[in-house]
C-alpha cells in the first residue's frame, strides 16, 4: 500500500447537513443519494491539426492521463467555442481566433458548489466539502486520506510552505480548489493550468504550470482562485458543474524570437496580399475604400483546427 497523503498544510471540514460523504466514502446529497457519476479510469488524448493529419496521415500527438480522486466526481470536458450573448454581430465570442483559444484544452469541472462570503477583513469560505478516500483506496490500492474541495491559506501554516505575517494580507482573499485529478503527460509535455480564457467572472485562476511528466503528488492537483476584495459585496459563488479552470498541453522545449530581414518581411506581405485576392471578394460596404476585399467567413473555413477529447476507460 502506498501511503496518499492529503494536502500539506490542508484541514479536514466536515461538510454540511446536505452535503454528506457516508460511511463507503461516496458523496450523495440528502436529496439524491445516488452517485452522480459513472465509475470510470480514463484518459485524455490531444490530436493537433486534424486537417493536416487527414491530409497527410501523420500528426502531433499530445496525451494526458487522469486518475479522479473518487469514481462519482466529474471527468475533465474538452472546451468549447462559446455562444454570443445575444443576437446580433459583432460580439467578441464570434471572432475565430477568440473562439479556438476558447476551445483550446480540457476544462475541469467543479464537482460542489463553493461559497465565499465578505467578513469583516476578507472572503471567508462559507463551508467545505470532505470526500472520503475509500474509494481511492479500492480502486488505486493506496493509502488515502479524506480531501476537502476547497481551503484557504493559514497565517500559522508551516507546510507547504511558511507565509510571511506582512504577505498574508496580500493573499488572504485566494483559496485552493481541488481538482480531484491526479494527471501525467508524456515525457517532454507539461500542463498549463489557467482560467477559463475569456471567461467574465467574480474570480480568476492564477496560472500554474505543472511538470507533469515527472512530479506526481499524493494528493490530487488544485487550482489557486482569487477573488477581489469587495466589503459589501455579494457571497462570490462558484457553482456546481462550472468549469473550474483550463489544462492546455505545452511542449517542453527551447523557444526563440527574432525579427525578420527585410526581404523575408516582404515575402509575408505579398503572400498575405495574395491570400487576399485569392479569397476575398468586392465589398457591398457604400462607406469602405474603393478597391476593399470582403473577407468575412474565409479565415473561419481556412482555420486549422485542433481536437481535444475524453475517453473514460469503462470498468467491468
Amino acid at each position: 500500500m502506498i501511503p496518499a497523503l492529503a494536502h500539506p498544510g490542508q484541514s479536514v471540514i466536515p461538510g454540511s447537513p446536505s452535503r454528506q460523504i457516508h460511511p463507503d466514502g461516496v458523496w450523495r446529497s440528502q436529496a439524491d443519494p445516488t452517485p452522480r457519476f459513472a465509475i470510470a479510469i480514463s484518459s485524455l488524448t490531444l490530436v493537433r491539426h486534424r486537417q493536416a493529419r487527414r491530409r497527410c496521415n501523420v500528426g502531433l500527438r499530445a496525451s494526458m492521463r487522469y486518475f479522479r480522486f473518487h469514481s462519482d466526481l466529474p471527468h475533465p470536458v474538452p472546451a468549447t467555442r462559446p455562444a454570443p450573448p445575444g443576437p446580433g454581430s459583432g460580439w467578441p465570442e464570434q471572432c475565430p481566433p477568440m473562439q479556438a483559444a476558447a476551445a483550446f484544452g480540457w476544462d475541469v469541472i467543479n464537482p460542489f458548489e463553493i461559497r465565499f462570503d465578505p467578513g469583516e477583513e476578507s472572503w471567508e469560505l462559507h463551508d467545505a466539502v470532505e470526500v472520503g478516500g475509500a474509494d481511492l483506496e479500492e480502486r488505486g490500492d493506496v493509502a488515502a486520506f479524506d480531501q476537502d474541495n476547497c481551503w484557504q491559506w493559514d497565517p500559522k501554516q508551516v507546510l507547504p510552505h511558511r507565509i510571511s505575517p506582512h504577505v498574508y494580507p496580500e493573499v488572504r482573499n485566494q483559496a485552493k480548489v481541488s481538482t480531484y485529478l491526479y494527471l501525467q503527460t508524456p515525457p517532454g509535455w507539461a500542463l498549463m493550468m489557467s482560467d477559463i480564457p475569456n471567461a467574465h467572472r467574480r474570480f480568476r485562476v492564477l496560472s500554474a504550470l505543472l511538470d507533469t511528466d515527472w512530479y506526481y503528488p499524493a494528493h490530487p492537483w488544485h487550482a489557486v482562485v482569487e477573488l477581489p476584495w469587495s466589503p459589501e459585496g455579494e457571497p462570490v459563488v462558484i457553482a456546481e458543474g462550472e468549469p473550474l479552470c483550463r489544462l492546455t498541453p505545452v511542449r517542453r522545449a527551447s523557444y526563440s524570437a527574432a525579427e525578420m530581414r527585410p526581404d523575408q518581411f516582404k515575402q509575408l506581405y505579398d503572400k498575405g496580399q495574395s491570400w487576399l485576392e485569392d479569397n476575398g471578394r468586392p465589398s457591398d460596404d457604400p462607406e469602405a475604400p474603393r478597391g476593399a476585399l470582403d473577407i468575412r467567413g474565409c479565415y473561419a473555413r481556412q482555420q486549422r483546427s485542433f481536437d481535444f477529447t475524453v475517453n473514460p476507460r469503462r470498468t467491468a
